[in-house]
């Protein structure tokens, strides 16, 4: 007789606001214990007492541990693909007329103070497995192609996103002193390629 465990359905979408703002409580709850103990320290007793809700709440929401990190994975993949939205925005133009550092910003900048803010995410899903991976990357090397043409766009894009991605991987998978150190000089060292790239004759 077969002992596999059934599917899990998925979770339950709350649709008055009340629910909404207890399901947004359960889910802030499992962020916080991730982040201090990691997945293995997740249960849902445990997040029910955190969110101060009792476990009856929690199981109307999700059936068990399974759904929950899905709900967070999935509020973290609307976080980046919303970051990713706002940018469709900028027009080709203002893309080429900004500095080396103004586009550097406006590309990396919030993706990368995202996952400073939520250390946790990276613990749920690797960087280049994150389904706006692919939509990112391809908007970094649509603006590096205006910038720097079609020979060289692509690669300077790519070469970006692996110093951004590794660095912020590195950083957040250390202590807060390294975390401190490490985030706020990516920028730096991502202008600074870029201004590299940009003097290089093509």
């Amino acid at each position: 007789m077969s002992t596999a465990k059934p599917p899990s359905t998925a979770a339950r979408t709350p649709q008055r606001s009340n629910g909404v703002k207890r399901r947004e409580a359960i889910l802030d709850a499992a962020a916080a214990i991730i982040s201090e103990t990691g997945i293995a320290g997740l249960t849902l007793h445990a997040t029910a007492k955190r969110a101060g809700a009792s476990i009856g709440s929690m199981y109307h929401f999700f059936r068990d541990k399974d759904q929950l990190l899905d709900a967070l994975r999935e509020r973290h993949r609307q976080a980046i693909a919303d970051i990713i939205g706002s940018l469709a925005a900028v027009t080709p133009d203002q893309w080429i007329a900004m500095s080396a550092g103004d586009a550097i910003d406006c590309l990396f900048g919030k993706p990368i103070r995202f996952y400073a803010d939520h250390p946790f995410a990276l613990d749920l899903h690797q960087l280049h497995e994150e389904r706006a991976a692919d939509a990112f990357l391809a908007l970094v090397e649509s603006v590096m192609t205006l910038r720097l043409g079609d020979r060289r766009g692509p690669d300077v894009a790519r070469m970006l996103y692996a110093i951004s991605t590794g660095t912020l991987a590195f950083a957040l998978d250390h202590h807060d002193t390294a975390r401190r150190a490490l985030v706020p000089g990516i920028p730096v060292a991502l202008t600074a390629y870029l201004l590299t790239q940009e003097a290089t004759p093509a």
